[in-house]
């Protein structure tokens, strides 16, 4: 009898730990993990555990703050607040860490609903052996949610699914699963939809479209920059009249006009090696945002040319606003953002028609 009574007591006080850790939100802790599949097998990781509310994402970034690049976040939630989910991701993938699945003895192997996208944040993302991977319809908090506003959220998340190097398709798999179920994935699944990247870059794929004028255009986003989260468009295309020339259109998704109201100094970084931009004019105000033309220098072309698939590119810019009218001094905005090279040899190739 006593041995049945330390049981159910154990079990209740496990119960009420998982309860806790829901109702409070997600919590964040250090701990050395051994997980086959890593390099190394056994190396500090961060836990996150619990369930995901708006707050999350700050305690996050506070907690993680000291942590290196290339650092594995291990999570294990039942989901939470949708937005916070894809806030909590754009935070991992600040700071350039990676995402598998971990658990606890209150805690399943478990990655479910807002947490497949937190999940799709990190940098390189593994599935556990035994983990689960699920996702369904989004849902209100205490409303359902109408059409246009079910429109917006859609396309909110392939955009940011597709700044995160996830096949959109993944939405086909909540959109089709009711907000009362779980959709699970297989391992396969996943890497198909690249959830799990098994040794593939996270980075979206640069694509070639045609420009209304019936130029070509090769043409990525990122939605992630330290300094703010603003989302970034990068456009490639050639320069008239000139052989063998590109420039590089950028595109910063902002109402800021103050920050663009001079030619603010653009750089691209690959690797450890730095390559200024020429600007070939001044900041012009487009739909819902600002845009300016810089030439790309031929040593900066060849590198791009040449960057293996795994080259991660640094696009870093500094703006400067003017005086406050309670100061004297301008004050300085830096944003960094980052691109992947898939497909981008082939699409430069197109352009230049070799």
């Amino acid at each position: 009898m006593t041995g049945t009574y330390k049981r159910l007591i154990t079990a209740f006080m496990a119960s009420l730990v998982c309860l806790a850790a829901q109702a409070w939100g997600m919590s964040f802790e250090k701990q050395e993990r051994c997980m086959d599949g890593l390099t190394p097998r056994c190396q500090l990781m961060i836990l996150a555990t619990g369930q995901i509310d708006k707050d999350s994402p700050k305690q996050f970034k506070s907690f993680a703050q000291n942590f290196p690049k290339g650092t594995w976040v291990a999570v294990s939630s039942p989901g939470g607040n949708l937005v916070g989910g894809m806030q909590l991701g754009l935070a991992i993938r600040e700071l350039g860490f990676n995402t598998t699945i971990g658990n606890t003895d209150y805690s399943p192997p478990d990655c479910l609903s807002a947490c497949a996208y937190a999940f799709a944040g990190g940098v390189s993302r593994k599935l556990t052996p035994g983990s689960r991977y699920g996702l369904h319809q989004f849902r209100g908090a205490d409303q359902v949610i109408n059409t246009e506003d079910t429109q917006k959220i859609s396309a909110t998340l392939a955009k940011y699914l597709d700044a995160m190097g996830v096949d959109r398709r993944l939405l086909d798999y909540a959109q089709m699963t009711t907000s009362d179920k779980v959709t699970v994935l297989t391992l396969t699944q996943a890497q198909i939809l690249k959830v799990d990247t098994a040794g593939q870059t996270s980075y979206a794929r640069w694509k070639v479209e045609v420009t209304p004028d019936s130029k070509l255009l090769a043409i990525n986003s990122s939605l992630f920059t330290v300094g703010s989260q603003i989302p970034i468009t990068l456009g490639i295309l050639p320069v008239p009249g000139q052989n063998n020339k590109v420039a590089c259109l950028i595109y910063y998704k902002s109402n800021d006009a103050s920050a663009f109201s001079a030619s603010n100094p653009q750089h691209f970084e690959i690797g450890k090696e730095v390559y200024p931009l020429i600007p070939a004019g001044n900041w012009q105000e487009k739909t819902g945002g600002y845009q300016a033309t810089y030439l790309i220098p031929d040593n900066l072309l060849n590198a791009l040319l040449q960057a293996p698939d795994d080259t991660v590119i640094t696009l870093s810019g500094s703006f400067s606003k003017p005086p406050q009218s309670n100061t004297t001094t301008a004050s300085t905005n830096p944003l960094t953002a980052y691109f992947g090279v898939g497909n981008l040899k082939n699409s430069l190739q197109a352009l230049l028609k070799r």
